[in-house]
C-alpha cells in the first residue's frame, strides 16, 4: 500500500522519536534532500564540516545523501531510523574495525557519528568506482570470476579481524539458528514465498542437517556482499574491486559460512566457475560438497534478512524448480 501520504507534515529538523513502522518506512522511501537538507547543514556545522548537499542517492531503507567539499570531494550522510538503530551501531564499529585492519579493498572512512531522537546518522569519505549492480550483468564470464576472486581474499583477510564476544556485533550463533528454526516458516509465510517452496521449506530443513560450528574463532561477517554493497573501476589490468560498503547487517559469529552464502547466490548466480573462484581466493577447501551444499542451503533459508521470492526470480534456473532440493544447484553451484 502506497504511503507517501504519512510525510505530508514530515520535517527533518523534528525527528520523530517513536516513528511507527509504517511511517518509518515512508520517511526513507519518500523523502529527498529538500527534507533533510536544514537538518544536513546543522550536522555538519557541528562537525566542523563544511560540506553541501548535492542529492539523496539511494530510496530504500536508509536515506542516503550525497554530500560536497568545497573541493569537490564526495561524502556521504546516512540516517537510521530508531526502528533498526542496531544497524546504525552495527555499521559504525564495522567501519571502525575495518580502518583498523590492513584489507585488499578498502572500506568507507568514518568522519563522524551521533544520535538524534533516537535516529542514527553516519558520514563517511566517498569510495571511487561505481557500483557492481550497474555493470555486472555486462561483465564476461572471465571477468566475473575475477571479481569473484577479489572478493575471496577480501573476505579472507576481513575474517582474520580479531573479534571478541565483547563486540556488540556479536551473535550467538547457536542460539540464533535455534531460534530461526523456529521462526523462520512463519515469516517467509508472512512474507508470501511462493506456495510450492513454502510446502517444502519445513520438510526441507528437516531432512537437510546442519550443526553451527564447534570453534571458538570468531569473524566479522559483512553478510550483505551483493553487487549492489561493490564498488568497481577498469584499468589497464582489467576490472577491479575497488570498495565494500554498507555493513549495517555486519555481525560477529563463528559461523563464516554465512558470508558464503550471499556470494554464492548474488554473485556466482549458478556460475560454478564463479563460485569456485571465489571458494579458492577465500582458501576454502571443500572436502564434502553434499556436507557444504547443506550448511549454505540451511543457512539461506533460516537467514533472518532478505525475500526468498527475489532469489527465485534473481537466480537463472530456480524460478522453473518446484522444490528446494531442485534449486540447490542453482542456488550455490558448487
Amino acid at each position: 500500500m502506497k504511503t507517501s501520504y504519512l510525510i505530508k507534515d514530515f520535517d527533518a529538523m523534528a525527528l520523530p522519536q517513536a516513528p511507527s513502522y509504517e511511517y518509518a518506512c515512508a520517511i526513507c522511501d519518500f523523502t529527498n534532500e529538500t527534507h533533510w537538507q536544514p537538518l544536513i547543514e546543522q550536522i555538519c556545522e557541528n562537525n566542523d564540516l563544511a560540506l553541501s548537499v548535492v542529492e539523496r542517492v539511494s530510496s530504500g531503507e536508509n536515506p542516503t545523501f550525497l554530500l560536497h567539499s568545497a573541493s569537490n570531494q564526495a561524502f556521504y550522510i546516512k540516517f537510521i531510523a530508531p526502528n533498526w538503530l542496531f544497524q546504525y551501531h552495527h555499521e559504525k564499529e564495522a567501519l571502525n574495525l575495518c580502518d583498523g585492519a590492513t584489507l585488499p579493498i578498502v572500506t568507507p572512512k568514518l568522519i563522524a557519528h551521533g544520535e538524534l531522537n533516537n535516529w542514527g546518522y553516519l558520514i563517511t569519505k566517498g569510495l571511487e568506482g561505481q557500483l557492481l549492480s550497474d555493470i555486472y550483468n555486462e561483465l564476461t564470464d572471465e571477468e566475473q570470476q575475477s571479481i569473484a576472486a577479489q572478493l575471496g581474499r577480501f573476505c579472507l583477510q576481513m575474517h582474520s579481524i580479531p573479534m571478541q564476544k565483547t563486540s556488540v556485533l556479536y551473535k550467538d550463533w547457536q542460539k540464533f539458528i535455534d531460534e530461526q528454526y523456529h521462526n523462520s516458516y512463519a515469516r517467509r509465510k508472512r512474507q508470501g514465498l511462493r506456495p510450492d517452496f513454502l510446502a517444502d521449506f519445513i520438510p526441507y530443513i528437516a531432512h537437510t542437517p546442519y550443526t553451527a560450528p564447534d570453534t571458538t574463532n570468531l569473524y566479522l561477517v559483512h553478510s550483505d556482499l551483493h553487487p549492489g554493497n561493490l564498488l568497481v573501476k577498469r584499468g589497464d589490468d582489467g576490472i577491479s574491486l575497488c570498495g565494500v560498503i554498507d555493513f549495517g547487517d555486519a555481525l560477529v559469529c563463528n559461523e563464516p559460512l554465512f558470508e558464503v552464502t550471499t556470494v554464492g547466490l548474488l554473485i556466482a548466480k549458478g556460475k560454478t566457475k564463479v563460485f569456485q573462484q571465489f571458494l579458492e581466493n577465500y582458501l576454502y577447501q571443500v572436502d564434502d560438497k553434499r556436507t557444504l551444499l547443506n550448511s549454505l542451503m540451511t543457512l539461506t533459508l533460516l537467514r533472518h534478512t532478505g525475500n526468498l521470492n527475489y532469489l527465485i526470480e534473481y537466480v537463472p534456473g530456480v524460478k522453473q524448480c518446484k522444490n528446494w532440493q531442485d534449486a540447490e544447484q542453482y542456488l550455490f553451484p558448487i
